[in-house]
């Protein structure tokens, strides 16, 4: 509905006003055939785009009824999770990782100069600090063209 400024009246959408919004929206949760992230322009067949959960929070009811209605179970089902943002933390992408198997877990350690947990964090997909990170891509990537 679009109000109108100059009356104190509210007038719905035109079925064409809802159709023209819809077909200009872009499609977040694809990617345009050239792997980049759709606009309203994008043509072709789309991919899907990459999500990351980084963190898992548990999640229970909105209001705590326990002292209305006694005990309930379902406060403590650790299922019931949220997504959220984690801020400073990143996780390597699998690729990545598989290819940094393959270099050793020792010789990681030496050319990086990181901790074994830290490198062992990187490697199993765990989550690490920003700056960790660059540290070790910096540290591959000065190696690899030397």
């Amino acid at each position: 509905m679009v109000p109108d400024p100059k009356q104190k009246k509210v007038f719905p959408d035109s079925f064409q006003v809802i159709l023209n919004q819809y077909l200009g929206k872009a499609e977040v949760k694809s990617l345009g055939p050239d792997g980049k992230l759709c606009t309203s322009e994008t043509e072709g067949l789309l991919g899907r785009a990459r999500i990351v959960a980084r963190s898992l929070i548990p999640v229970g009811k909105e209001t705590d009824r326990h002292w209305e209605q006694g005990e309930d179970p379902s406060m403590l089902d650790p299922k019931i999770q949220i997504y959220g943002k984690t801020g400073k933390l990143v996780v390597a992408d699998e690729d990545e990782r598989k290819e940094w198997r393959k270099l050793g877990f020792r010789k990681l350690m030496r050319l990086t100069k990181l901790t074994q947990k830290a490198i062992y964090a990187i490697l199993s997909g765990k989550a690490v600090r920003k700056h960790t990170m660059h540290i070790f891509r910096t540290s591959l990537i000065s190696i690899a063209q030397s």
